[in-house]
């Protein structure tokens, strides 16, 4: 309105005049003077009767920040709620139930608005609870039946099957799976990816499978049990970045070389896997929209909308060359596994 103001050359005083009509009268020259401006402007008067929007206050929990999956989930919502004039209060939960229920009661005495979480396991009642008393909930990553809060989740199984059929079609049989914890959602799913994608081609009897919390220790631990094996893996589909990690470093720990020893396909990229020798073969998540699609979900909740929404995002499988059988990878380097170029 000042810059109407000051575009009209008036006061705004006699902007507002305009603009609620009254309570007092502006003559016809001033009034158009003022809706030219505002037409100039684009200048839009809020609906009469409308309270003021304040900040929200959004409180997000998620089982570890230090993960590069969540970290860049929460800058890209934190970044939209910022450009909304909105603010946002994160913590982890370190994949604990009783950690996540004291973060929610401390948001919740805190005085938060909306919530985004990303459970370390099944749905809390709590959760459920707070949803049904109005409060606005996403679960992030997260798409198990059983309850009708909103989420933004990614098509783990679908991308899982791919990575995997990915190492079937390059002649790999024995093909290890290294995933996540079994309680969370996203773990399940890629399981149930890389389980169907061996049943479909007849190699389920293959299946070796090693779960565990997203953490690098715990992938180097899976991978390190594997290659113990009497017959050891071929190849290895590693469900999430920190479990890569791990695994490439129990590979480096038995000088092992990526596609002359072992071939392996990793889950969420990161800038290092481009730059490995060979390059890693990836499935590449849309993490930056997810937490994005996050938040215009829950500002929509708040603003009134009636049903629940489920929104899945798709993910993309890069490949590059780690998924390779020894014999495809001939000419090919064979610098030892992590070395940067």
């Amino acid at each position: 309105m000042r810059d109407v103001a000051q575009r009209a050359g008036v006061s705004l005083a006699t902007v507002s005049y305009v603009v609620n009509k009254g309570p007092k009268p502006v003559s016809d020259e001033l009034r158009e003077r003022v809706r030219s401006a505002m037409r100039e402007l684009d200048y839009k008067p809020a609906r009469r009767g409308r309270a003021p929007r304040h900040p929200l206050l959004v409180g997000v929990v998620v089982p570890d920040m230090t993960n590069m999956f969540f970290s860049r989930a929460i800058g890209a919502a934190g970044a939209l709620l910022g450009a909304e004039g909105h603010l946002m209060v994160a913590s982890s939960s370190n994949g604990d139930h009783d950690r996540e229920a004291e973060l929610l009661a401390m948001f919740t005495r805190l005085g938060v608005g909306g919530l985004l979480v990303a459970p370390a396991g099944e749905v809390s009642a709590e959760l459920e609870r707070l949803a049904a008393d109005g409060m606005p909930i996403v679960l992030l990553d997260w798409d198990a039946e059983g309850n009708r809060l909103d989420r933004v989740a990614l098509d783990n199984h679908g991308s899982a099957y791919r990575a995997t059929r990915l190492l079937i079609e390059n002649g790999h049989r024995r093909i290890a799976f290294v995933g996540g914890p079994e309680l969370v959602s996203s773990a399940q799913q890629r399981l149930a990816g890389y389980r169907d994608a061996l049943a479909s081609a007849r190699l389920l009897e293959f299946a070796n499978i090693r779960g565990g919390p997203y953490t690098h220790e715990a992938g180097r631990a899976a991978a390190l049990d594997l290659l113990s094996e009497i017959h050891p893996p071929e190849a290895i589909f590693s469900g999430g970045v920190l479990l890569t990690l791990g695994v490439l470093q129990a590979l480096r720990e038995r000088h092992m070389r990526l596609t002359e020893d072992i071939a392996l396909v990793g889950y969420g990229d990161a800038r290092w896997a481009s730059v490995l020798v060979p390059p890693l073969t990836v499935i590449e998540q849309p993490v930056e929209q997810l937490g994005e699609m996050a938040v215009k979900l829950l500002l929509s909740s708040r603003n009134g909308r009636a049903a629940w929404q489920r929104v899945v995002l798709e993910s993309r499988l890069v490949v590059r060359e780690s998924h390779w059988r020894s014999a495809r990878a001939a000419g090919h380097s064979t610098d030892l596994i992590g070395h940067v170029v």
